[in-house]
């Protein structure tokens, strides 16, 4: 009967230093424990395997619109709930831009060649947006202010406000017919050259005239 009770009090202090371990264990850690990511066995860091997917359509670049242009911006301080245009805070920056127009390839192109011509009807212009600027080229004008009337952040208006004018420049129907017949002569080189290579158009000869034709002409 003795044997049995000290084993059953040797069993009992080792389950209760298990325990007390454990506890312990999970206490400390996270000071003692940490984990580190280790890349995947059997395949080098530095093996990539790439694929090319040939996709229908796409965008084709005709033409590009640069120049420079100030936008100015202009806040009415207002004290005591009325306007104090006599105080009219205002600035403005000059950016060089670059706009560049594309066309959409696919099924919205239509090809006919007829007594020795090829006619190409042709998807609208389309910018590339957002319409990029040369940051290293803004210049800021001078900033008009009354002494007395704190900062009314014009200046970061101004800044702020460059890429959506761009972008309606961009879309505008004059800037687009002012591009258009530069696209035209890059869609008559394409043109060429594409139909070269194509078996279905052996019979278009080299030097064939080609009409470029946008929407609404």
């Amino acid at each position: 009967m003795t044997k049995w009770l000290n084993w059953f009090a040797i069993l009992s202090i080792a389950i209760i230093l298990l325990v007390s371990l454990f506890a312990v264990g999970k206490t400390f850690s996270g000071d003692f424990v940490a984990s580190e990511d280790v890349g995947a066995e059997g395949i080098s860091a530095d093996v990539d395997f790439p694929v090319v997917v040939g996709v229908k359509g796409g965008m084709l670049e005709v033409a590009q619109v640069t120049g420079r242009r100030s936008f100015p911006k202009s806040t009415d301080p207002v004290i005591l709930g009325q306007a104090v245009p006599y105080c009219r805070e205002r600035a403005s920056w000059t950016a060089p831009y670059r706009i560049t127009y594309r066309l959409r390839l696919g099924d919205q192109w239509t090809l006919r060649y007829r007594d020795g011509k090829l006619f190409a009807q042709v998807p609208e212009l389309e910018p590339a947006l957002p319409v990029a600027f040369d940051s290293r080229g803004l210049e800021t004008g001078a900033k008009e202010s009354c002494w007395f009337v704190p900062d009314l952040g014009t200046r970061e208006r101004a800044m702020k406000s460059i890429s959506p004018e761009l972008a309606k420049i961009a879309k505008n129907k004059k800037t687009k017919d002012f591009a258009r017949e530069a696209a035209r002569h890059t869609v008559m080189q394409f043109l060429r050259t594409w139909t070269m290579r194509q078996t279905s158009y052996a019979d278009v000869a080299p030097d064939a005239p080609i009409r470029v034709i946008f929407p609404g002409e």
